[in-house]
């Protein structure tokens, strides 16, 4: 089994989106049913990046669960002068790694700033959303875009996200390689 950890519940929902659209795309397994079942969000980047909080799970670790995949954001340097910004988030997640000494397959996917920026630059009216943004001084009220997100989902329900925009390619290579059997 694999084990998708993540930050937080809105994390967990679009992780849920993408793979449902990666089984519909087959290119992960059509045996899949619960995606809940795989993936576990740890309700806050520090709770994932502490290595204390991976007690119970590491007992499962090579026994039920054979390969692991980190997805957080990266977020602000000055919201979390530890871990905050990029290449920080780097530091931070490779080092929980080597604490974890977890004897399986372990990667990471990493949010540059959050999802709802990601989410933002993948969308197809990008310009006017961003318009939207100025004129009501949305980053004023949330500077990580978790308004512009929710009116955009709000005006679009049926299609909240573009999976084929070329940014979600590299989190996608990383949840097929997750899901993909070895053949021997």
């Amino acid at each position: 089994m694999v084990k998708i950890i993540c930050e937080g519940d809105d994390d967990k929902s679009f992780i849920r989106q993408l793979l449902q659209h990666l089984k519909k795309e087959e290119v992960i397994p059509s045996n899949i049913v619960n995606f809940d079942s795989y993936i576990q969000s740890m309700k806050g980047k520090s709770n994932l990046l502490d290595s204390e909080k991976y007690l119970t799970i590491e007992k499962q670790i090579g026994k039920k669960i054979d390969k692991v995949l980190f997805i957080f954001d990266c977020d602000y340097i000055e919201d979390d002068n530890r871990c905050g910004g990029l290449e920080k988030s780097k530091e931070c997640i490779e080092n929980l790694i080597k604490q974890l000494d977890w004897s399986i397959e372990v990667d990471y996917y990493i949010f540059n700033k959050n999802l709802d920026y990601f989410i933002i630059d993948t969308l197809d009216k990008k310009d006017n959303f961003e318009d939207c943004e100025s004129c009501f001084r949305l980053k004023e009220l949330n500077k990580n875009r978790k308004i512009l997100t929710c009116i955009y989902k709000t005006l679009y329900p049926k299609k909240p996200y573009d999976f084929s925009h070329k940014n979600f390619n590299d989190i996608k290579k990383k949840l097929v390689n997750l899901f993909k059997v070895e053949s021997l």
